[in-house]
């Protein structure tokens, strides 16, 4: 038997995941959506994030970047409505250029690994 016990938390999290949409104006307005993201990050609002990849790419690639499919955030949140305003809030939801808002999910989430470290 296992001596795991499941983290508690005093927040609540969701996952967002949204796809782009064709011919994404990524690069145009990607110093807005840095600027946004910011003090986001440095709140904790904006806990993790990243591009989303095509099947065939791979994370370690060093041109992984360059063609991202969409987008993933995992935000702190008081509520799903408080997570969807700050999607609402990101140039890349705000512009109609970059992500494709009827691919968008918004969802609450438990992380039963509460500390993530990458190499």
């Amino acid at each position: 038997m296992s001596d795991w016990v499941p983290p508690t938390y005093k927040y609540d999290y969701f996952l967002v995941r949204v796809l782009d949409v064709p011919n994404a104006q990524r690069a145009k307005h990607y110093e807005a959506h840095v600027k946004l993201s910011m003090p986001l990050i440095e709140k904790g609002v904006l806990r993790l994030g990243g591009a989303l990849l095509a099947p065939t790419a791979k994370s370690s690639d060093p041109d992984a970047l360059k063609n991202p499919k969409g987008s993933w955030i995992f935000v702190q949140a008081e509520s799903l409505e408080e997570a969807w305003e700050i999607v609402k809030q990101d140039p890349f939801y705000a512009s109609g250029e970059v992500w494709d808002r009827d691919t968008i999910t918004v969802e609450p989430i438990y992380s039963a690994m509460p500390e993530v470290k990458f190499d």
